[in-house]
């Protein structure tokens, strides 16, 4: 595979991770919500797989393989897991409606867009493309969290943002080295053990995994 063909599949995915994320940002399904955050971890860690087989990284190729593994297949099962055992399955009174969500998401895009203007992703004239949808991803996580109200809907935030992080460092360095992505994989797999169990308790003391229940605790 040349270097064309791969920096236009890259850019293909960074096209890809965007509209998810604007896709994320108007949906109320929780349900549809993990699926869209796996279609955005399946194709970071397929742009990943590309650039490695293009330059000849196993490393890279293993880090594309357990991104895949980890953020597109374990993940997203555990979150619905959880979405099974709640009562709650959409998000019926964020602080945006669809279309204000809507339109903030793209605006986020033009930003992002604008703030990276001439800077080159990948190094070597890479892509162009990857760095700008980071931004965007990392900034559609910071308005998921933001704008929920429901605990799984901010999760899959917290997500988003961590894959918009992922792919910034992805796009700026061309690929983590190994160690790196494996202690964050690690981290993720630990973050979703202790939301298991904060979603649990919480779905047996208050029956929901809406925070708007937690307002009983303030002092």
């Amino acid at each position: 595979m040349n270097g064309d063909i791969a920096i236009r599949a890259v850019d293909i995915a960074s096209a890809a991770i965007v509209l998810l994320g604007v896709w994320l940002a108007i949906t109320r399904s929780i349900g549809e919500g993990t699926w869209l955050l796996a279609g955005q971890s399946l194709c970071m860690g397929t742009a990943a797989l590309i650039v490695g087989a293009t330059r000849g990284s196993i490393e890279l190729m293993i880090g594309g393989l357990l991104a895949i593994a980890v953020r597109a297949v374990v993940l997203p099962i555990v979150l619905r897991r959880l979405l099974r055992d709640s009562p709650v399955r959409h998000e019926r009174h964020a602080y945006l409606g669809p279309r204000a969500s809507a339109a903030a998401a793209i605006v986020i895009v033009f930003v992002a867009a604008l703030a990276v203007d001439g800077t080159t992703g990948f190094p070597g004239g890479g892509s162009i493309h990857a760095l700008p949808a980071a931004v965007a991803e990392v900034l559609t996580g910071l308005l998921l969290i933001s704008t929920r109200r429901k605990s799984l809907s901010m999760i899959i935030g917290l997500l988003v943002f961590e894959n918009g992080v992922t792919l910034a460092a992805f796009a700026i360095t061309a690929g983590m080295p190994l160690v790196v992505e494996l202690g964050i994989s690690f981290d993720l797999l630990i973050v979703m053990a202790v939301v298991q169990v904060h979603a649990r308790r919480m779905l047996t003391t208050f029956g929901s995994l809406s925070t708007d229940r937690l307002r009983s605790l303030r002092g």
